[in-house]
């Protein structure tokens, strides 16, 4: 029979272990729910867009006075398949993020759509960007 000191310890490891397999079982579900449904496109389209919607951090710092509003430079691309097409936009300001650099017109990419956010692979790093628009590629219709 347990002592009340080590009915004590009992308790806190039992409670420990029965965490520790929650946690573990809470993990796994949460990888399941970050699959993605990857898909194969090709990049169409590259481009620089001014949008005051994402905010440059070297302009963040000036004094309040120089703080006015300012448009930042944003990479767009545009990526196809078979039947659509997808303008996506980046999330920061351009130099920001690697994926520019990446990024070649006409070469396969892999990626993944999720609501508004694209998803993009390259060499096992994921970049996400906002899909602006996704649409029918024109002259396609559904059977």
């Amino acid at each position: 029979m347990l002592d009340r000191a080590n009915a004590g310890r009992y308790m806190q490891v039992n409670t420990l272990l029965v965490t520790a397999a929650i946690l573990v079982a809470g993990v796994d579900s949460v990888s399941i729910g970050a699959d993605r449904r990857w898909q194969m496109g090709t990049w169409v389209d590259a481009g620089i867009k001014r949008t005051s919607a994402v905010g440059d951090p070297a302009h963040e710092r000036m004094p309040p006075g120089f703080n006015k509003p300012a448009l930042t430079e944003v990479a767009t691309y545009v990526i196809e398949t078979d039947d659509r097409r997808f303008e996506l936009q980046e999330m920061a300001a351009i130099g920001q993020n690697a994926l520019d650099l990446q990024v070649t017109i006409g070469t396969p990419v892999t990626f993944a759509i999720e609501k508004k956010t694209a998803y993009i692979k390259i060499e096992g790093r994921e970049y996400r960007l906002l899909v602006n628009k996704s649409e029918r590629k024109p002259g396609r219709r559904d059977d």
